[in-house]
């Protein structure tokens, strides 16, 4: 009985994509996909369980994977939301980051943010969970960039036709990550606004914060001994000293040099080498990886205190005065 049903819906659905200027091809991946501009794919519903979504009208799904570039459709893309969710997802990871890392550069701290939230990062978690299936997207041709322009000068304005309207634009083509990345920013605005906050934060912290960075390689130093040498005087500290704390076969074709720094009778790092410059550099930068990178185990995030109750017994994480690097 149900394959008589369905095999007479797709006889109904045929027959009316054969009458003149209906187009059969498009109709027929309409029918098997769900293609059509207004529905919502299998696939999609997929993306909405698997990343458990769950929003409140599945429209608003299918709006968020709309890019401006798509154009051929009734629906509003999810621009809107990408902006919201690109302001959102900054906030909530910088807030992670400066409460976990309390003395990391800002620089540095800048760079691990782009680590979380850039395109690259959005993009692969968004294909690891198939957005690149689902999305809705063109890629940007030179007769997109400039269909709506009078004229173009060399300070990259635009002149919309309709109004008269002088406009900045950027001549940038979307490729597929870009549109992916786009999408999963578009995600959690409209979660920030379906769902509220707490909802965005958890898809935030379960799904890109989730993810290894390794923080070493956000720390870029030139000339770390000089560098050291501020930090110490700056808290008041003695002047940092290496001290050589071992060697092995010195005169052979491999030898291995410990060395470590030390700020009066504390040590503050460790090195090795073939050499005992190498040595020495490599226990510099290891004091300095070890202070700026102090993470803090037990800690609250501000945006945690919603309550009254949590609000008086809040005691916030002290954030270290590290300025920016010499």
């Amino acid at each position: 009985m149900t394959f008589i049903r369905v095999s007479t819906f797709f006889k109904n659905r045929l027959k009316l994509s054969l009458l003149p200027g209906r187009n059969f091809t498009r109709n027929f991946s309409e029918i098997i996909n769900g293609e059509n501009t207004n529905d919502v794919s299998p696939a999609l519903y997929a993306l909405d369980a698997r990343l458990n979504l769950r929003f409140s009208d599945p429209k608003l799904l299918l709006q968020v994977v709309t890019l401006e570039t798509f154009g051929d459709t009734k629906l509003h893309s999810g621009e809107g939301y990408r902006v919201l969710g690109n302001h959102a997802l900054g906030l909530y990871v910088t807030e992670y980051l400066h409460v976990r890392y309390p003395l990391i550069p800002l620089s540095c701290l800048q760079k691990a943010l782009t680590g979380y939230c850039g395109s690259p990062s959005l993009a692969a978690f968004g294909q690891e969970v198939g957005v690149q299936h689902v999305i809705r997207w063109k890629p940007t041709s030179d007769e997109d960039l400039f269909k709506n322009s009078k004229s173009v000068n060399h300070t990259n304005t635009i002149k919309n036709k309709s109004d008269g309207t002088i406009k900045s634009f950027k001549a940038t083509r979307t490729n597929i990550d870009t549109a992916v990345a786009e999408s999963v920013r578009a995600i959690i605005g409209a979660l920030y606004i379906d769902k509220g906050p707490q909802s965005a934060k958890r898809f935030i912290h379960d799904y890109i914060l989730s993810r290894d960075i390794d923080m070493q390689d956000v720390i870029q130093i030139n000339d770390v001994k000089r560098e050291l040498h501020a930090l110490m005087r700056r808290k008041n500290r003695e002047s940092p000293i290496a001290r050589l704390k071992g060697e092995s076969g010195a005169h052979s074709v491999a030898p291995v040099f410990v060395v470590g720094v030390y700020s009066g009778v504390d040590e503050l790092g460790e090195g090795f080498g073939s050499s005992k410059k190498m040595a020495e550099f490599r226990a510099f930068r290891d004091a300095l990886m070890k202070y700026y990178l102090s993470e803090v185990k037990d800690y609250t995030l501000p945006s945690a205190i919603n309550t009254p109750e949590k609000q008086d017994s809040y005691i916030p994480t002290k954030v270290g005065d590290t300025p920016p690097k010499i």
